[in-house]
């Protein structure tokens, strides 16, 4: 393999990767990136569901010893939390907290999974936020055409290149000029 080839190949992945990543982005939002961070943190972090006057949002909390220190409208939090109050959610630890009243996390009851006011079916599957999305408008489905047809257009063109250096490599191999 020359270097070229190794270009193309390295810079494919790292397209696919951000195809990938937009894609789960556009269909996640911002509760797949938390899920994605806490996980990639391998038990340092905490995924917190706070209760905020608009619905339940997440947040991620690094943890230490019996606290959790996470930021809400631009404050940084500290709140207190024991073993009981700790939950998993798809193989990682969560904690229920009202962001209203930060220093202690909601106590769950006995054989309690979720808050009695908590949608278990929105956060449940990251996928299923795509669905409980609310209709976009005609110039929200306008600019997401666009912007899908200037990552097309990019592809093309750097397929196009990539073709392009390839004959040249193969001409200039061939003696022809």
């Amino acid at each position: 393999m020359n270097g070229s080839e190794v270009f193309t190949v390295i810079g494919s992945m790292f397209l696919s990767f951000l195809l990938g990543f937009v894609g789960m982005m556009l269909i996640g939002g911002k509760m797949s990136l938390n899920y994605l961070l806490v996980k990639m943190s391998r038990g340092r972090k905490v995924l917190i569901f706070g209760k905020t006057n608009f619905g339940w949002k997440s947040f991620v909390a690094k943890k230490e010893n019996n606290s959790v220190k996470w930021k809400y409208d631009g404050k940084k939090i500290t709140t207190y939390i024991s073993s009981v109050d700790v939950s998993r959610f798809l193989r990682i630890d969560m904690v229920f907290v009202d962001a209203d009243k930060p220093a202690g996390a909601i106590t769950l009851k006995e054989n309690e999974m979720y808050p009695t006011d908590f949608d278990p079916a929105v956060f449940n599957n990251i996928l299923i936020r795509a669905v409980t999305r609310p209709t976009a408008d005609a110039d929200d489905i306008i600019k997401k055409l666009m912007f899908g047809a200037l990552i097309l257009l990019v592809l093309i063109g750097l397929g196009v290149v990539l073709i392009y250096s390839k004959l040249g490599e193969l001409t200039g191999s061939a003696g022809v000029i």
